[in-house]
């Protein structure tokens, strides 16, 4: 009747509770209560007196068996089936096997990743500090075709970049590390300086300069001219374009060297200004 089925199923219930339990706390060996319940247990099974409709008990209890009997015939497997349970815990533990070994290779990977990468910073540390020591050094020796010296100072934990102007090798208390403390020309000479030295660590293959040499008093202006051809000339494998309003008159026209002057400006037959100005 349904009170006796009720309390099967209570007993059942109460027997998977304890036979988990028992497994989680690994006493499973010593686990006795009986798979089916005797008169005795049933008859033992206390009666709960309950405030709803037995039939409304009893339509729930066939929708838990159904939905129960649905999921075992889902997942395949069934008490009275070991061989489908000893199949799905193969399949399980290839699937978790399988997932290990793809962790165990995104850890080789990622330990070799960690290396290139440390790799990587080191050589681009080193990279970084070759540049730099050649970049002081081409400043020292643009600087010291005036009978100056220089020395840059690189900053890169702050990102930032300071010059050291000695006007006078010859004599240290000319040395400032403030560029504004320089006159015009000295400041335009420093500059065209650390263009160039700069400029030898870049692979850029043109270098456009325009009015470099606007400050820059008539023997500055022609010791510049002079080093940016002499330095274009020994760089064949790039493209110098150098844009001055001053006389170049002094160069002479080579296979390396190209002059193009621009046309004098003429008067507006128009009130305004001058005329568009065009290349010789």
């Amino acid at each position: 009747d349904i009170l006796l089925k009720a309390r099967r199923m209570q007993y059942k219930d109460d027997y998977e509770s304890r036979r988990l339990e028992a497994k989680m706390a690994g006493e499973e060996d010593s686990f006795d209560m009986p798979e089916e319940a005797s008169e005795e247990a049933i008859a033992d099974i206390e009666i709960v007196d309950v405030d709803f409709d037995p039939e409304r008990a009893m339509r729930n209890i066939n929708k838990k068996e159904k939905k129960l009997a649905t999921q075992k015939s889902r997942q395949n497997l069934s008490e009275s089936d070991p061989a489908a349970a000893k199949e799905k815990y193969f399949r399980a533990k290839k699937y978790v096997d399988e997932k290990m070994r793809q962790i165990e290779t995104i850890k080789s990977n990622v330990e070799s990743l960690k290396s290139d990468l440390h790799t990587r910073k080191k050589r681009w540390r080193q990279f970084r500090s070759h540049i730099a020591d050649m970049t002081n050094t081409g400043f020292d020796e643009f600087l010291s075709k005036k009978k100056a010296t220089g020395e840059v100072e690189f900053d890169h934990d702050r990102g930032q970049l300071n010059l050291i102007v000695q006007k006078d090798r010859n004599d240290e208390s000319s040395q400032t590390k403030d560029v504004k403390a320089l006159s015009g020309g000295e400041r335009s000479f420093t500059t065209l300086s650390l263009l160039l030295a700069i400029g030898e660590s870049l692979e850029t293959p043109f270098r456009v300069m325009d009015e470099f040499d606007v400050f820059l008093d008539p023997v500055a202006r022609k010791q510049a001219m002079e080093t940016l051809v002499q330095v274009s000339q020994e760089m064949t494998h790039r493209q110098f374009i150098f844009i001055t309003p001053q006389d170049v008159s002094s160069l002479r026209t080579t296979p390396l060297l190209k002059i193009f002057k621009m046309k004098r400006p003429e008067r507006s037959s128009h009130v305004g200004g001058l005329q568009q100005q065009t290349l010789d």
